[in-house]
């Protein structure tokens, strides 16, 4: 699989998940416009896996802008995404060799000898812009898992901009439209995490301290997430891009159903929508109704296993 973030918290502690579970064949990690600057943020993940002794999977830094109109997070939370959100930092004197996201994915998709799956936890810019610089790629990708969206629940951009008028979008898609929508368009098979699945679970202090028992990866999840209660001044916060990583290497973890999705482009209040079209043949499978309680349980047994790659 490749895996493709824009540099957030809940992202990176996904790849941590994925580099735990001993299924998953990592080839590939990119970070696209979205919450960090990739080209700053790849060095943390670089500087991370190196940590882990991990020098092996190669790196992609994506463009720091979408491919059309300009939203974009708070300069706010790329600026504590470019601190690495206040974390200690590895190795922080190295720097690393990193291409361009687009470009290794298409490298990787074509000289892989099976289907590749991606997983994306920020705004698809990175894939759409693999799949204009070679459209044949689609022939050798399995699946695409997405975080993104909100189909019958409100969205989330005024968790940022209080004031923004816009209640329809999640961010993700929000940041990007139109690189949503032409994943969204592609033929793809594309399996969605919204927002209607990830409000409903959420993780607390007795979580982290599972997964202090396990590796060192474990143990760093755990450091993310107890650095967001204390930022937030909470005991519980949600794992938009975790799940969504659990979910993909165990897809029985949701209830999925098929439905046709467009995201809308148009500027306005419901720009980044992911609008449901009723009676068109569906175009994605999104995630209604999660496992809340297999989730949880799946997310301690994998941090606390010990296995470190």
């Amino acid at each position: 699989m490749i895996f493709d973030d824009d540099g957030s918290p809940d992202g990176t502690a996904a790849l941590l998940y994925l580099l735990s579970h001993q299924g998953v064949s990592l080839k590939a990690v990119s970070i696209s416009y979205g919450e960090a600057y990739p080209e700053i943020y790849i060095q943390h993940i670089a500087r991370m896996l190196d940590d882990f002794g991990i020098k092996d999977i190669p790196l992609g830094a994506g463009l720091s802008a979408p491919l059309a109109g300009d939203n974009a997070f708070p300069e706010s939370v790329r600026q504590g995404a470019g601190n690495f959100w206040g974390l200690l930092l590895p190795n922080a004197e190295k720097t690393y060799p990193a291409q361009d996201a687009a470009e290794l994915m298409v490298a990787v998709i074509n000289q892989s000898p099976k289907p590749v799956t991606l997983f994306i936890s920020g705004p698809c810019t990175n894939l759409a812009q693999a799949l204009r610089l070679e459209p044949e790629i689609e022939d050798n990708i399995a699946a695409v898992y997405i975080m993104g969206g909100a189909v019958y629940v409100p969205g989330n951009i005024q968790d940022l901009f209080p004031e923004s008028e816009n209640l329809v979008a999640e961010w993700n898609i929000y940041a990007d439209p139109q690189a949503a929508k032409e994943i969204f368009e592609s033929g793809l098979d594309l399996f969605l995490v919204p927002l209607d699945a990830t409000n409903q679970v959420s993780l607390d202090k007795k979580n982290t301290r599972q997964w202090r028992k396990g590796s060192q990866v474990g143990v760093f999840a755990a450091d993310i997430y107890d650095m967001l209660f204390n930022k937030w001044g909470t005991d519980r916060t949600g794992v938009w891009d975790l799940m969504t990583a659990a979910i993909m290497v165990k897809p029985d973890l949701c209830e999925f159903q098929p439905l046709h999705l467009q995201v809308v482009t148009k500027e306005g209040n419901t720009n980044g929508q992911t609008a449901v079209i009723q009676d068109e043949q569906p175009n994605i499978q999104a995630c209604l109704r999660p496992d809340v309680k297999q989730i949880r349980q799946t997310l301690d047994q994998v941090f606390s296993s010990g296995w470190l790659p």
